[in-house]
């Protein structure tokens, strides 16, 4: 009787240990593969998971950008608090170095956003984007944030056009099947 018992318990702990299993890596959330980074920017990461670091890595290799030091922080609540919906990242440039605020996110979630981003790298670095005293310049143009609504700034429209391609390049390269 008390085999029976053990049996049924250790078959209802490796069920559950496979649902989650499964649930985890269909939600997106599987393990990268082994990859060989570069060093071709510096990243520091302040308190996120050490997939950040790799996911950051590889995008700024797939959009060619090097000789960057990058820091990864927590978006505070106030920052997330000044945008209507849901904030993930912001990015901003300052003497050289790039400051990446985001929350903290999944795998699959963390590839599209850190994409975002870089693209917004690309815009900085190639003077599309530049950002003084709440004022952004987009292609020669002064803009205050607050005269278009988020979706529609150019700069935004543009990263979101081209974080995708991105993002499957970066997945390919973690995953080698996205």
């Amino acid at each position: 009787m008390k085999k029976n018992i053990l049996k049924i318990i250790a078959g209802v702990v490796l069920l559950i240990i496979l649902y989650f299993l499964i649930f985890k890596i269909s939600s997106g959330d599987k393990p990268f593969n082994q990859i060989q980074l570069t060093e071709n920017n510096f990243i520091y990461n302040e308190n996120f998971p050490t997939y950040y670091d790799t996911i950051l890595m590889v995008a700024m290799d797939e959009a060619e950008l090097s000789g960057f030091n990058v820091t990864l922080r927590e978006l505070s609540d106030k920052t997330k608090s000044q945008f209507e919906g849901e904030l993930k990242a912001h990015i901003r440039y300052e003497n050289d170095d790039f400051f990446i605020f985001t929350s903290k996110m999944g795998r699959s979630e963390a590839i599209d956003v850190l994409s975002h981003e870089v693209i917004h790298m690309l815009q900085y670095r190639s003077g599309n984007l530049s950002y003084t005293n709440g004022k952004v310049t987009w292609m020669g143009e002064v803009l205050d944030l607050n005269s278009k609504e988020y979706e529609e700034r150019p700069w935004e429209v543009e990263a979101f056009q081209k974080q995708s391609k991105l993002a499957g390049k970066v997945g390919d390269s973690l995953w080698g099947d996205k």
